[in-house]
């Protein structure tokens, strides 16, 4: 019975090596592995999908558990709590300002990488730029989206607007827009977001070596035009409705930028809308988002396990897959050029705006204090627009406090 059980073994992990190009280098032994994720409804749906495939599938005896821990506030939460504890998972979806201070948690995936990855340069530019931020590559893209402009097509046709590309003609559209319909024309849904995209499309920092880099003339200059967008009333805030989805399928705003991935959010009550690249400044920054994979486990039988999973979940044909069926995006270049994207593309002018723009990604970098800053200047933004704030009073604001938190670290 032994020599039987080994023989089956042998042909299932044969099998394996013959199914999924990106074979092993790696000696991954039978092992169960926890991987805590944040997604729910049709998101949780393709997860396990891809992970039954996965258990099903890759001949070595690897079995991922999939636990859900809630929201991403409440999966932050329970890896923070986990690392004070020393209970942390197998692996995890992170956003990097989550584990800044927490490194020595983390297994680093460099030799991984260098050692066993089918053509780690297919993975998008901002993708690996992310995941090496803290000076080794610490995470791999997963569930990724970007900004786009969603807009009402139907009343942009009427007027005889066209979705902008530059600042002015963000101004002089919503310009146009307000003056016609008497409603703003556009809002963020992620007022710090919507910062850092404005100082960095300005071709000014964030923070450099622990210092705030933005309380400069050009981020005077960013957040001038900004803020004049709003006190025009070109421009407005979600407010009460937390996401401007909700105010513009209402027909109660023109548009506004937000993550790719809301887009199943979007449903217009009575007009049709489309989605285009944001619009860009002297530089070009579409703000990415999203989590990605980090490894925990120190037990070497586990890393392998792990990172057999990490490889597949991020192969081209799984990343095709997730994307088709989220709408979140290929993290792989392949991903994007695939017949089976591309057709899908077709018939999305979502993914169709998100291509568009995959050359200009940028992230917001992660640092020890970075998500209580976030937290800190998107609040403040608001109360910057709301009681109509100077540039030069607002920045003044934005570093002072981000200055705080810094030195707090």
């Amino acid at each position: 019975m032994k020599k039987l059980l080994a023989s089956m073994l042998a042909v299932c992990m044969l099998l394996s090596l013959a199914v999924f190009s990106s074979a092993s280098a790696t000696t991954a032994e039978p092992v169960t592995v926890e991987f805590w994720h944040a997604m729910s409804g049709g998101l949780q749906d393709a997860l396990v999908a891809l992970t039954d495939k996965f258990n099903a599938e890759n001949g070595m005896g690897i079995t991922v558990n999939l636990t859900n821990q809630g929201g991403y506030g409440d999966l932050s939460t329970k890896i923070l709590g986990a690392i004070a504890s020393d209970t942390l998972p197998d692996m995890a979806q992170v956003y990097d300002s989550w584990i800044a201070s927490s490194l020595d948690v983390v297994v680093p995936l460099d030799d991984f990488v260098a050692n066993d990855f089918d053509n780690y340069e297919d993975i998008l530019p901002g993708y690996r730029a992310e995941g090496a931020e803290f000076g080794k590559i610490y995470t791999v893209g997963f569930n990724k989206s970007v900004q786009v402009f969603f807009y009402n097509k139907t009343k942009f046709d009427e007027l005889g607007l066209t979705a902008p590309t530059t600042w002015q003609e963000l101004h002089d559209v919503a310009k146009a827009y307000t003056e016609a319909t008497g409603q703003a024309a556009f809002g963020y849904d992620d007022l710090f977001g919507m910062f850092l995209q404005y100082m960095l499309q300005n071709d000014v920092g964030y923070v450099v070596d622990g210092q705030v880099a933005f309380n400069n003339e050009k981020g005077v200059e960013a957040m001038a035009f900004l803020l004049d967008l709003f006190k025009n009333g070109y421009a407005r805030t979600a407010g009460e409705d937390r996401y401007l989805s909700g105010p513009f399928n209402n027909g109660l705003v023109g548009g506004y930028i937000g993550s790719s991935a809301g887009a199943a959010y979007v449903k217009p009550v009575d007009f049709e809308y489309s989605a285009a690249p944001i619009p860009m400044g002297v530089k070009g920054a579409a703000m990415q988002a999203g989590t990605n994979l980090a490894m925990f486990t120190q037990d070497t039988a586990k890393q392998a396990a792990v990172w057999e999973y990490i490889k597949f979940l991020t192969s081209t044909e799984s990343t095709v897959f997730w994307a088709v069926n989220t709408g979140y995006l290929p993290v792989r270049q392949s991903g994007f050029d695939s017949d089976e994207f591309q057709a899908y593309m077709a018939n999305s002018v979502v993914a169709q705006a998100c291509y568009a723009q995959v050359d200009n990604m940028a992230f917001e970098s992660a640092f020890p204090g970075s998500q209580e800053m976030r937290n800190a200047l998107g609040t403040e933004m608001e109360t910057a627009i709301l009681e109509g704030w100077t540039a030069e009073e607002t920045i003044a604001d934005l570093a002072a406090v981000a200055q705080e938190i810094l030195d707090r670290q």
